[in-house]
């Protein structure tokens, strides 16, 4: 087993990525603290966990909420005998709206969840890494972070935040044997493609709302269970030395990523 006796934080943990990895890091040997808003959401993902032979710890918590983060990682650390792994799934998508139309309320909930929230989670649980002497964060991102697509500029910023930071984090923790690095998993099929699908034309302009269509018409939305092996090598020992890195299979290919399809 590859995260054997490892603890695993993960935000957004509730639908889509999130949930998919706690399932694979548990059918991998870890336990998963299972961190979003909804408690419902995470007592399925929980059963999931379970069902796979891990431990679940439920923590319905705000990743906006420093006091409610900071109670969610003492917990972890308390129950679980510390905070080996910490994956940041939760995202939200934003305003879908030219940036010089934003309301600046949505443009501040986008960036304190996306952005804001890494920096939060991990203000939280790096020191228990410190105290085991070393372990993994993983930085949902998206490739939206590096091109420009009108109509998600707030979204886009927030992601190109997370890839900035999660090279600077790289580097400032190094030393301490904490691995650093940013997974981009392309389109994949869950809520948030729904949701920018559900915005329609009358939102998103025709061909823009044409072509998340064909990604799901299409066949070309990756299932999260997919992306969560990349999530699962970044975390485990055949990950090591790899930090401050950003992409998806492709790039973490040349690592080593999928090598004997171990994942």
């Amino acid at each position: 087993m590859l995260l054997k006796d490892r603890v695993a934080l993960i935000t957004g943990a509730g639908r889509g990525l999130g949930k998919a990895t706690a399932v694979a890091m548990a059918g991998e040997g870890a336990s998963v603290a299972l961190l979003s808003r909804t408690r419902a959401e995470l007592e399925e993902t929980a059963a999931l966990v379970e069902k796979a032979g891990g431990r679940a710890l439920v923590l319905p918590a705000d990743v906006t909420d420093e006091k409610a983060v900071r109670e969610a990682a003492a917990r972890t650390g308390a129950e679980m005998d510390g905070i080996n792994i910490v994956v940041n799934c939760a995202s939200i998508v934003g305003p879908a709206e030219p940036l010089h139309e934003v309301d600046p309320d949505q443009w501040n909930r986008t960036l304190a969840v996306n952005l804001t929230g890494v920096v939060r989670v991990c203000q939280e649980t790096v020191p228990f890494m410190i105290r085991a002497g070393g372990g993994r964060i993983v930085n949902v991102t998206s490739g939206l972070a590096q091109i420009v697509m009108p109509m998600f500029g707030a979204y886009s910023v927030s992601k190109a935040g997370v890839n900035h930071l999660t090279r600077i984090m790289a580097e400032e923790l190094r030393g301490y044997g904490i691995q650093v690095n940013g997974l981009d998993p392309g389109v994949m099929d869950t809520g948030m493609q729904e949701e920018i699908r559900r915005m329609g034309p009358s939102v998103l302009g025709k061909p823009l709302h044409d072509q998340f269509l064909s990604f799901k018409e299409g066949g070309h939305l990756k299932h999260p269970g997919e992306v969560a092996r990349l999530a699962v090598f970044l975390a485990s020992d055949h990950s090591v030395g790899i930090t401050g890195e950003i992409g998806g299979a492709a790039e973490f290919r040349d690592y080593g990523y999928g090598l004997g399809d171990q994942y």
